[in-house]
């Protein structure tokens, strides 16, 4: 079992190029927390992920107390947590708001905006991915506030190299498709980063994504996932990866915060919210499949999970 792709699959997540600013030295922008900012930007869901990347020039980051970065071509940066945020050429000036500077919604495409005070040129591709908020999986949750990824800079996959270049590419030569196609890069994008910062953070404290890489909850995932509609308990679990019952539920929630059968709980309300939106099978049907035994159990759970019962979730109110 694929565990990192059988939780993509599930939770929903878009991705989405939104603005192609250009500013001009000297310039400063502040950008709020997405919680504060989504109707700005036309988002369906506060739960948005922001990223901005370099195409051309260099500037800095500054959010929170400790995070102070210069960027260069080819850089992204990622706020999973949807932090505030400062960019500029210089960090010495009163920032302004980027949404005074955004045109007027709705946008057909990705607007295009000028700012600055004339000198040197900095391009950005600015973007986000939104994630249904209630459905947020745990790996993705542990994810760190900011994350920097030096593309060109620093010996990274083929794959990403080449869709952070094909995304400045089609930004900047809009044709039929783009919209679609820029979508599918940020989302290509996004796993890859993702499976990068697995593979290469074996030596970092595990935790969240990187428990997959633990050699007894990496195990204890892959039987969850492989079959959740199994009447799983504890005890099994412990029993298949050859250590005691405590030692398991100790270990599972140091790594993912809640214990191992909240998670299958969690687990299996995710696909079935995922099912309920994608599929045209019955409540009883979906129920069963996920692990309950009865339509009213599940029901239930559901409702206390999502807030709303699974008929609603279906078939929201317009």
């Amino acid at each position: 079992m694929d565990v990192l792709s059988d939780i993509l699959r599930a939770v929903r997540f878009s991705g989405v190029i939104d603005l192609r600013p250009e500013f001009s030295a000297p310039w400063v922008i502040e950008t709020p927390s997405c919680a504060n900012f989504a109707s700005s930007i036309q988002s369906e869901t506060t739960q948005i992920v922001p990223f901005h990347i370099i195409a051309e020039g260099n500037c800095w980051v500054k959010a929170k107390p400790d995070i102070c970065q210069a960027l260069s071509p080819g850089d992204i940066i990622i706020f999973p947590h949807g932090d505030a945020h400062i960019l500029g050429d210089r960090l010495d000036q009163a920032p302004i708001l980027i949404a005074d500077l955004l045109p007027a919604p709705p946008w057909k495409e990705p607007p295009i905006f000028t700012y600055g005070g004339g000198g040197k040129i900095t391009r950005l591709v600015c973007g986000f991915l939104q994630c249904e908020q209630l459905l947020m999986h745990p790996f993705l949750k542990s994810l760190p506030g900011f994350m920097h990824i030096q593309v060109f800079a620093e010996p990274t996959t083929p794959l990403l190299k080449t869709g952070v270049q094909h995304i400045i590419q089609e930004v900047n030569c809009v044709q039929p498709g783009s919209v679609c196609l820029l979508t599918r890069l940020v989302e290509l994008m996004f796993i890859e980063i993702l499976r990068n910062y697995m593979q290469n953070s074996l030596n970092e404290p595990m935790h969240g994504v990187l428990a997959l890489n633990d050699p007894i909850i990496g195990q204890v995932l892959n039987w969850i996932h492989t079959d959740s509609a199994h009447p799983w308990t504890v005890s099994e679990l412990a029993r298949q990866v050859n250590v005691s019952r405590s030692a398991l539920a100790t270990r599972f929630t140091e790594l993912l915060g809640q214990p191992p059968m909240q998670y299958l709980t969690q687990w299996r309300l995710q696909l079935a919210a995922h099912h309920l939106q994608s599929t045209n099978e019955s409540i009883a049907k979906i129920a069963s499949q996920v692990g309950y035994e009865s339509e009213a159990a599940f029901s239930r759970a559901f409702k206390r999970y999502v807030g709303k019962p699974p008929g609603a979730w279906r078939y929201p109110l317009r």
